[in-house]
């Protein structure tokens, strides 16, 4: 049934919201659930029964007559039509976008990682270096994974950037297109609740050696290395769930549901708290970070984050 009212919605973008518009959507509904489970009482397979009430009810230049809306159609807004073809497209370039994009992002958490481990090693006595040339390698180290992890990410991003207006724009698929995309993402889901899974879980653990180590051993030595061990564990989790949830973050752009319903699009407030959001999020965890060098624990900014932006999407989109 979600796919029957998803469709509807399609239908009716950029009619006028009068009320003889909003009856006749409710009405078309109720034809098309009423048949949907007539159909279903036939015998027939959700698939099918779908496909014939789309089939049936699914034009609604043929129905805007009897639906007394023949007017609101005669002033619809041009809704562009993403096809078949380009919404394959966008799929493919995701999925060969994203693990570089995920690649550079790994990049970048881990750019501390040998200057730490350099310092770690002389606490121990196991690098016999002064300490102003060890700081200056993971210096450059670090610099160099950073320069490396942006160029990724520019790179690969602006390969989906004229993608972009799909997250924002309103747009109509048809029903072939549409039954693609969900069976793609239908078939990606055992892989995205996987990757979030695991990847909260290791996010969790990733204290733990932090925590654990300076515990058992009083060797500040360890302490530091301890911090490398954590950022490992961060960058694998983070790359892990930004590459394997690609798919079905595309999906749900293309399906115009989720975070990228109708309802959302059209809540300009909501995108202007976003963009600004999470623009302030990652100014406080570099910020945070490079002045501090706790990366072991700046990490914590992102689940929080996280969390608060869900609270604070649902305040947005209720008011």
């Amino acid at each position: 049934m979600n796919t029957i009212r998803n469709y509807l919605d399609n239908m009716f973008l950029g009619l006028p919201q009068t009320e003889e518009v909003t009856k006749a959507k409710m009405e078309l509904l109720a034809m098309m659930e009423d048949k949907y489970n007539e159909l279903k009482d036939s015998g027939k397979t959700e698939n099918e029964a779908i496909g014939i009430v789309i089939s049936e009810f699914g034009n609604l230049d043929e129905l805007g007559e009897t639906l007394g809306i023949k007017h609101a159609l005669e002033n619809k807004s041009d809704i562009p039509m993403i096809t078949y073809e380009d919404a394959r497209k966008y799929i493919e370039i995701t999925k060969e976008a994203t693990p570089k994009i995920s690649l550079g992002i790994l990049l970048c958490i881990i750019s501390p990682v040998v200057l730490l481990l350099l310092l770690g090693l002389s606490e121990l006595n196991m690098v016999r270096v002064k300490e102003e040339a060890l700081i200056a390698i993971g210096l450059v180290a670090l610099i160099a994974s950073v320069a490396a992890g942006v160029s990724y990410i520019i790179r690969f991003s602006g390969k989906l950037e004229k993608y972009d207006y799909l997250k924002y724009d309103l747009f109509e698929t048809d029903y072939k297109t549409e039954q693609m995309v969900r069976g793609i993402l239908e078939e990606d889901e055992p892989i995205y609740r996987s990757a979030v899974s695991t990847s909260v879980i290791l996010y969790i653990l990733s204290a733990l050696p932090v925590i654990v180590i300076p515990l058992v051993f009083e060797t500040e030595g360890l302490s530091v290395l301890s911090v490398v061990i954590t950022l490992f564990i961060v960058a694998f989790s983070t790359y892990n769930l930004i590459s394997k949830s690609a798919v079905n973050g595309t999906c749900n752009i293309l399906l115009q549901q989720g975070d990228y319903s109708l309802k959302r699009k059209s809540n300009k407030i909501s995108r202007i708290v976003s963009s600004v959001y999470w623009c302030v999020i990652v100014a406080a965890y570099l910020g945070y970070s490079f002045t501090t060098y706790n990366w072991a624990m700046s990490w914590i900014i992102w689940p929080v984050a996280g969390i608060l932006y869900g609270a604070i999407s649902a305040i947005v989109d209720e008011r």
